[in-house]
């Protein structure tokens, strides 16, 4: 069931075998094929609007996943609910676009998908209406790269460049992250922890000494083990991995499985 949850906006990894699409006929890699879509959409809309990973498109992911942890893609089209996230996220963090130019970019980067949306504007602000009453009005939402660069001052034995190189693909790693669930089961420290591990892994960097202990975030997040930090790495290297050969929209249309 989808209130298997740790904390209000965090749910346990065995909530997504049997969220409200999957029960409705989705299999698990359906729906993540869906999740990927809709945020491609958030970010390629919000890019052409000049909107920024942090925090708007961020954000706007975050909103996308929790909504379908309470709703079904069969029963809410996810191409309304990503414009949506991407207007709503827009007010929340002071980085507001009008409703009229978000539909501007959306029909002028995806025309066939949002054709059959004659009233776009209209569909939309009403999609940010059911969105913040799904939401229960709690927009706040902890983005990981604040911690991030939190971390980026805890490793003395490392040169300024390693550390300067392996935070900034961290940080292309948290960007790309929000195709994944990793913010609907990880908080951002953890999600900051994990990913500067993944960047540390990737360029073969040490950032302790070997008679340290080699999980240098146990000071801040004592109980999460090394096996729980690969997991979420393998979160994001599981996407890199399903989008090289297939790039997500590459033909600009939506994927359908079954008749919705």
């Amino acid at each position: 069931m989808t209130d298997q949850k740790v904390s209000e906006w965090i749910w346990h990894v065995d909530a997504l075998k049997s969220t409200p699409s999957v029960l409705a006929g989705l299999n698990k890699d359906q729906e993540l094929l869906y999740r990927r879509e809709g945020i491609k959409l958030i970010s390629e809309v919000g890019n052409a609007l000049n909107c920024k990973p942090r925090p708007t498109i961020g954000v706007a992911a975050v909103y996308f996943h929790r909504f379908y942890m309470m709703h079904g893609f069969q029963t809410f089209a996810r191409e309304l609910i990503a414009l949506g996230c991407l207007f709503l996220a827009g007010k929340v963090e002071d980085f507001p676009k009008k409703c009229k130019d978000v539909c501007a970019a959306a029909h002028s980067l995806y025309p066939e998908i949002f054709a059959k949306y004659p009233n776009l504007v209209d569909d939309v602000m009403g999609t940010e209406r059911l969105l913040l009453h799904c939401l229960k009005f709690d927009l706040q939402v902890g983005l990981p790269y604040d911690a991030l660069m939190e971390y980026k001052t805890m490793f003395p034995d490392m040169s300024r460049d390693q550390i300067t190189d392996a935070v900034q693909i961290a940080w292309t790693f948290i960007n790309d992250s929000i195709y994944t669930t990793l913010s609907i089961t990880t908080e951002p420290q953890m999600i900051a922890i994990a990913l500067l591990h993944l960047a540390f892994t990737v360029k073969g960097y040490q950032p302790v000494q070997q008679n340290m202990d080699p999980c240098w975030w146990s000071a801040d997040v004592s109980n999460w083990p090394p096996q729980s930090v690969d997991k979420a790495c393998h979160l994001v290297l599981d996407f890199y991995a399903a989008t090289k050969e297939h790039p997500i929209l590459s033909a600009k249309k939506l994927t359908v499985y079954g008749a919705f």
